[in-house]
């Protein structure tokens, strides 16, 4: 196994403050890292693409008997990729619990059930707040909207136009415990195979895309069609479009009357 050297720590550093970066970002990192202790970097850019991954590989093994790994993610909102340092060793929510109060954490949970049963991937920021109702000990709702700051702050929630989803990081460090809480509603994307909070969902059968894998998917097709091979029903929604600013998981479907979901019903894992 490769030995770390000191552009590999300080890499490593970056991620452990920080948590997660976009692919800009990591690249930037990588160029920094290696002139600080002058670590040689092809100009090619397909090679230095090569060397970053072997650079990564270097890192996670060293630092795998310690259950951390950096993994890659891609974000619901656009497609875009991140990297995000993350537990291996549990799937539990309780990882955070360092981060956290008891009561907050209880909140977060909360937060993560309602936004995985409801059809858009996303909660309104009120009944975020008014999920301290729930809990078996007293929060505030000021309490409540201090914790949405800092889970934000975090990288753990995003928060747009008054709706409340589960950023990049929090899909990266939970999907395991999203799938086993919630197996009878939590999905995987058809195309990539990663938990889909935010997609769309063929009428006829269980498929379901990410907006950004339905819109490479169906670019390819004149007529688009379900790409379950036992399906292959017409796709009744409107296609994502990336020529656009408007984010690709908030553009509506209008075959659906502004709806890029269908109704799902979930049962959490007692």
């Amino acid at each position: 196994m490769s030995q770390m050297t000191d552009s590999h720590r300080l890499f490593l550093q970056a991620f452990m403050s920080r948590g997660i970066l976009d692919a800009k970002e990591v690249k930037s990192l990588f160029r920094t890292s290696c002139e600080k202790f002058k670590t040689f970097i092809a100009d090619n850019e397909e090679e230095r693409r090569h060397q970053l991954t072997e650079f990564v590989i270097t890192i996670n093994n060293n630092i795998k008997p310690f259950h951390m790994e950096i993994k890659k993610g891609v974000s619901e909102e656009d497609g875009s990729n991140y990297y995000g340092l993350v537990n291996i060793s549990e799937s539990s929510i309780t990882l955070l619990a360092s981060d956290f109060t008891t009561n907050e954490l209880d909140l977060f949970k909360k937060l993560v059930e309602s936004i995985v049963d409801s059809d858009t991937g996303s909660v309104g920021s009120t009944d975020a707040i008014n999920l301290v109702e729930t809990l078996d000990k007293k929060m505030t709702r000021n309490d409540a909207q201090e914790l949405l700051k800092k889970l934000e702050s975090n990288k753990w929630i995003k928060v747009m136009n008054g709706q409340v989803s589960l950023a990049t990081r929090a899909i990266l460090e939970l999907e395991q415990y999203i799938f086993d809480m919630f197996p009878a509603i939590a999905t995987r994307c058809n195309m990539c195979k990663k938990l889909c909070l935010k997609g769309q969902s063929c009428d006829s059968c269980p498929v379901r895309l990410h907006f950004h894998c339905a819109s490479k998917f169906f670019s390819r097709q004149e007529v688009p069609k379900c790409p379950a091979s036992d399906c292959k029903s017409p796709w009744p929604r409107a296609l994502p479009r990336k020529d656009t600013d408007q984010p690709i998981s908030s553009q509506t479907d209008a075959s659906s009357g502004g709806t890029s979901t269908q109704t799902r019903k979930r049962k959490a894992k007692s």
